[in-house]
């Protein structure tokens, strides 16, 4: 595997501005990211886990650059840096028409396969609208394209001229899929691709995925909260909580073997098929998330963490190699 990253996410910082009162006035900030750092390299699957609402999915958006498309006002800080060849960009800081360019090369997927699919153009005109954009192809490369991406995604040639609601959600997921890898992306960003389908279902999709990512040599950023899933495809994992990166590593060493005491949290609550381990300690944080309009000073997680002491109130942790390339943001476990 090569050394040199898809992309390097440095600082990130995305802050929604609260306005209030008659002349709206800025009355607060909700830090829906709040400074994290991570790399995924070529041909590499990072999983991204963590609580709803701790930003998982404004980070995903923020990777491909259409926060200001949902919220004009957004305030984003530090770099996103893909490198495309020798070419280095830093996306935080393209326009809209700027990052045109280089969007065929950052491809999403998104949650809700209901939704992403217009449901006026059929299944060939979808697939086929980034090859219109972003490549030269004549109409019939494009059509022997979209058969041929159909074919991969385990879907016939005669799907190709239905529209979105002749299939079912797995279905869709695939033509979503077929669309991602239409301009050959350097890195797909799935914003829990499987969390709206059967359970069933969201093996066969994960397994596709897999092939995906093997035949075609691309990256992944698998956002989700189902840390089997997670654990089965990443070769990475990140753990996220309110905004800020806990820890990140190897996927079977976070898995198995948790440092920061959220993640052993999050993990403990995971079923275990195997009757031996039923017994298992379920860890219970007390108390609610904070809200991330008036987060706690420090480690975020500290007022609901098992052993905070004073001194995780004084500054945000940074974080820190334990072991080969498993890092953990916490004071307590870094000591």
């Amino acid at each position: 595997m090569s050394q040199k990253p898809v992309v390097d996410v440095k600082n990130l910082k995305v802050h929604f501005p609260i306005h209030g009162g008659v002349i709206s006035k800025k009355v607060g900030t909700v830090k829906a990211v709040d400074g994290i750092s991570f790399s995924i390299g070529r041909r590499e699957i990072v999983g991204l886990v963590g609580e709803s609402g701790c930003g998982k999915t404004t980070v995903g958006r923020a990777m491909i650059n259409i926060l200001h498309h949902v919220a004009p006002d957004v305030e984003i800080d530090g770099e996103i840096l893909y490198h495309f060849g020798d070419e280095t960009v830093d996306f935080a800081k393209l326009t809209s028409r700027e990052v045109r360019k280089y969007r065929s090369r950052v491809q999403m997927i998104f949650q809700d396969p209901y939704a992403s699919l217009n449901p006026r153009m059929t299944v060939s005109q979808i697939i086929e609208e980034p090859l219109k954009l972003h490549t030269n192809q004549t109409e019939n490369e494009r059509r022997n394209t979209v058969i041929n991406l159909l074919e991969k995604v385990g879907l016939q040639a005669v799907h190709a001229d239905r529209f979105p609601h002749e299939f079912s959600g797995g279905q869709r997921q695939r033509v979503g899929i077929a669309r991602a890898l239409a301009t050959n992306p350097d890195l797909i960003i799935c914003d829990e691709p499987v969390s709206a389908l059967d359970v069933s279902i969201q093996a066969q999709v994960i397994n596709l995925m897999m092939d995906i990512q093997k035949e075609f040599d691309v990256s992944f950023l698998f956002i989700a909260h189902d840390l089997s899933v997670v654990e089965h495809i990443s070769d990475k994992i990140a753990v996220m909580y309110l905004g800020n990166l806990m820890e990140f590593g190897p996927a079977k060493q976070v898995y198995h073997h948790p440092k920061h005491p959220y993640s052993t949290a999050l993990l403990s609550a995971v079923p275990i098929p195997d009757p031996e381990q039923k017994n298992r300690q379920r860890i219970v944080l007390e108390g609610d998330v904070p809200t991330p309009i008036n987060k706690p000073s420090g480690c975020s997680f500290r007022t609901r963490c098992p052993v905070a002491e004073d001194k995780c109130a004084e500054s945000i942790p940074h974080l820190k190699e334990l072991d080969p390339n498993h890092w953990v943001a916490c004071p307590i476990v870094a000591d």
